[in-house]
Formats: structure tokens, C-alpha cells, sequence
């Protein structure tokens, strides 16, 4: 069963509650089939690895989770359990108590924060709370191997604490899971062999996994497309540039509004409703940002800025910083090479119409080495 339109038109025909399941399994539809519970709700069950826009709009953040909620959009309630015989009894008590009246829904709100200023102080508090300690994610990893190559003051950090399997992976500590587009976009970020581009169709819709149920989430666009971007700098070929422009293009078509971007295409009553996730559009901007750098283009420059100002709503979250950090990077003190090669350096990207080696601002050198430090002459 799917959230689609004709499931709330039901719903509100035949006075129903929708039930989301957000589970690996389904636990629910077969145990209360033909019991007096199936006459009351629609069970809806979704994977909340392939679905993150479901989880984010109806549950905690906690899973297993059976959200309940009306055909218009209001949450009834939200059942947090990994016992399935719990859950189908408390599933009952909040269905009775809803019809008789002791529960009153609340409307889903939508998220549509005012944007904030970037800071460069994003790529310091990034890199203190490394030293503190706190766990951090593949774009965390990413950014502190950078910065402490380039930054005078700043040493190497020599324990970073993963987050999850793929900040190890990119600290060489085993593999990165397989059957996401996110996964072989990492494999890009490292260098490895990947079949990232099997995720990628047409106009730049890119699917979540290897299902091919769920696409057009901004996180995995904007991913892939930064991982094309990488393609494009180390190989010289013009294809993945033209691929990357092509996610672009659905992006600005299919997600962006007035202050930010969408973490989800629209395809149901629940994804309508606006959503601009912190994390989401700080790594838009990194994707963004570097676009720019390889085209020039200042419509995407615009666009980045435009993802960094809802990011910073939540800079004091690790992450989000991070990601900040990384498109500040790119946009105050990137670097343009005119010779594809592989760079371990966030700062740079290929862009063939420049007329010297490597370039920053107005300077031209001969070595990348030669940009030290944050500032054009340090």
C-alpha cells in the first residue's frame, strides 16, 4: 500500500486512520487483518532507511515507530516499541481513544526555518569538537584531513572517533555497506570502484537504492553529484561534469524554494509538506559550491549560499558544521586547477577555462602545495 493521493481520498471516504509503519519488516498488516482493528486503519508499511522523508515528517527519530495519523495530516499518535505484540495493543488503545474522543490530533507541521549567515567559525568548531572527542560522520572525517594538512594551527588529529560505518570506512577501517547511492559515492570520495552511475537515470534523478523505489531526496542528489564532480576532476572527462549539472538542473526544477531546499520531491499528500532539513541543504552546498568552481556559473553560486543560509540554522550540530566548513571552503578560498588529477584537497576543482596550473582568487602558482593556510598569501 502506498501513500499516494487515492490512499487519503480512502481514508477520509471510509473514516480511517493511516498507519506508517517505519520498520525493516512489516509487523502489523497480516496480524490485524481480518480483525476489527482493519476496518478503522490503513497500515502503511515503509522501510525508514529508504524512506528518511517519512521518518522525518511523522516520528522522533526512533525506530521501530507506528505513527498514526489522519487523511488530513494530523498526527494521532506514535508508538515507539520493538515488541509487535506491544505494539498492536497500544496501535488499539490510541484507535479508541481517538474515536471516543480523549485524544485530539495535532497538525504536522512543516519546517521552513528563517536562514541564518554562514560563518568560516563553522570550520573551527568543526575541528575542536573533533579534538573533544565528539563522533564524527564521513564529511567530518573528510573536512579534518583537509584542514589540518593546509591549517599552520592546527596539528593532525591522529584518533577521530567514527560515527558509523562509513566515517570508518573513510578512515580505512572496513566497508561502507552496499545497496545505497550513498555508499557508492563514498567509494568515490575514496577512490575506490564504485557503480554509482547504475543509481543515476535521466535528468538527473538519482535513486536512493538498488530497490528503486524512493529518488529525488536532496541528500543523495546532492551526493552523487558531488561524487560526479570528483569523476570529473580526477579523469578530465566532460560527461560526468554534464551529469552533474544535469542533478543540478532537477534540484533548482524540483526542490528549491524561497529560502531553501526541499529534502524530498513531492509525491503524496506527506511529502507536501515543506521540509528544508538543516543537514540536507549543508550538503546541497557543498555539491553546489563546487559546481560552481568547475562552471563559473553564479546562478549555482547563489543556490549554494542559499542551502549554507538554512544549514546554519543548525551549525552547532557536527555535521551540519562540517558541511558548512567544507562549502566555505570552496567558495572564499577554493582553488581551480586547469590538469585533472587526484587531489586530496577539498578546496579544489577542476576548471579547464582557467590559463595556469592552480589558482586561487587572482594568484597563480605552479604547486598546489604552494597554497598553505586559509588565505590566499599565507
Amino acid at each position: 500500500m502506498e501513500l499516494n493521493d487515492k490512499l487519503f481520498e480512502d481514508a477520509r471516504f471510509y473514516n480511517k486512520l493511516i498507519a506508517i509503519v517505519l520498520s525493516k519488516e512489516d509487523f502489523i498488516s497480516q496480524r490485524i487483518k481480518g480483525t476489527p482493528l482493519e476496518r478503522k486503519v490503513f497500515p502503511v508499511h515503509k522501510d525508514p532507511e529508504e524512506y528518511p522523508d517519512y521518518l522525518v515528517r511523522v516520528t522522533r527519530g526512533v525506530i521501530p515507530a507506528i505513527s498514526l495519523i489522519t487523511p488530513d495530516l494530523e498526527l494521532v499518535g506514535i508508538i515507539e516499541s520493538n515488541d509487535p505484540d506491544y505494539s498492536i495493543g497500544s496501535l488499539k488503545d490510541v484507535v479508541n481513544k481517538f474515536e471516543a474522543g480523549k485524544i485530539a490530533p495535532v497538525k504536522i507541521p512543516e519546517y521552513a526555518p528563517e536562514p541564518l549567515e554562514p560563518s568560516e567559525a563553522s570550520i573551527y568548531d568543526a575541528m575542536n569538537k573533533v579534538i573533544d572527542g565528539v563522533a564524527a560522520d564521513f564529511r567530518v572525517v573528510e573536512l579534518i584531513s583537509a584542514v589540518s594538512k593546509i591549517e599552520k594551527r592546527y596539528p593532525i588529529v591522529h584518533f577521530i572517533k567514527p560515527q558509523d560505518e562509513i566515517a570508518s570506512y573513510l578512515l580505512g577501517k572496513g566497508e561502507p555497506g552496499e545497496g545505497f547511492s550513498v555508499y557508492e559515492a563514498v567509494k568515490v570520495i575514496k577512490g575506490d570502484h564504485d557503480v554509482l552511475e547504475d543509481y543515476i537515470e535521466k535528468e538527473g534523478k538519482v535513486y536512493r537504492s538498488k530497490k528503486k523505489e524512493n529518488w529525488g531526496i536532496l541528500v543523495d542528489e546532492s551526493i552523487a553529484g558531488y561524487a560526479l564532480l570528483l569523476k570529473y576532476m580526477r579523469q578530465g572527462k566532460s560527461s560526468f561534469l554534464d551529469r552533474a549539472t544535469e542533478i543540478k538542473d532537477f534540484i533548482k526544477r524540483n526542490l528549491e524554494t524561497e529560502k531553501g531546499f526541499r529534502d524530498t520531491i513531492v509525491k503524496d499528500p506527506l511529502t507536501r509538506l515543506t521540509f528544508l532539513e538543516p543537514l540536507a541543504n549543508a550538503e546541497a552546498s557543498i555539491f553546489l559550491s563546487a559546481l560552481w568552481q568547475a562552471t563559473g556559473d553564479e546562478e549555482v553560486r547563489k543556490m549554494a549560499l542559499k542551502a549554507l543560509g538554512i544549514a546554519t540554522v543548525r551549525s552547532d550540530y557536527l555535521g551540519v558544521a562540517a558541511r558548512i566548513a567544507h562549502s566555505l571552503l570552496r567558495l572564499n578560498h577554493g582553488i581551480l586547477t586547469s590538469k585533472p588529477g587526484n587531489y586530496n584537497d577539498i578546496r579544489i576543482m577542476l576548471n579547464e577555462k582557467i590559463e595556469c596550473d592552480f589558482k586561487q582568487g587572482d594568484v597563480c602558482k605552479s604547486k598546489l602545495e604552494d597554497f598553505n593556510g586559509l588565505e590566499p598569501d599565507e
